[in-house]
């Protein structure tokens, strides 16, 4: 960072629960009804060992439903109150943030997207926005008649859907 004073965020992912690979499909690694949002943030020297309090929160859309999923039930919306300093990850910042979702279905097969938000005095205001993600799960089928169609194509063999010999 070349502003000794300043602070901004570089990037927000997601991944499995614990993962070191951001993933475009959380939910799919095996980590059930979680998943991670990651964000990585930088400060110049003076900035990051001042003890400024600042906000970090990430904010999620849900680009199928047009809105933000947050519920009592599915925690997508989160906040930290903090401090510029070494024990909270500054000068090179990474936060990670454990999203549980205690009703997957409300979401199941949704596009989403994360934005994370730094705010703090002296006019210190960054965002970043991820990658889309898909939160599919596969133990969570809707069940949709389409679904038994589309198992019976897969084991078709391919001659019988082509038509060949």
């Amino acid at each position: 960072m070349t502003n000794a004073h300043a602070a901004k965020l570089v990037r927000v992912t997601t991944r499995a629960p614990g993962g070191a690979v951001p993933s475009e499909t959380p939910l799919a690694a095996g980590g059930g009804n979680r998943f991670d949002v990651v964000v990585e943030g930088v400060a110049g020297r003076l900035l990051s060992t001042t003890g400024q309090p600042y906000s970090l929160e990430v904010v999620a859309f849900d680009v199928t439903s047009g809105g933000n999923p947050h519920s009592e039930r599915n925690n997508f919306t989160q906040r930290r109150l903090e401090q510029f300093d070494g024990v909270d990850g500054w000068p090179s910042k990474l936060a990670v943030f454990t999203v549980t979702l205690n009703d997957l279905a409300a979401v199941q097969g949704h596009l989403l997207r994360y934005y994370a938000v730094l705010l703090s005095a002296n006019q210190i205001a960054s965002f970043v926005e991820s990658p889309l993600f898909l939160l599919h799960a596969e133990q969570h089928r809707t069940g949709t008649p389409g679904d038994a169609l589309a198992g019976a194509v897969e084991r078709a063999p391919l001659q019988a859907r082509w038509g060949q010999p």
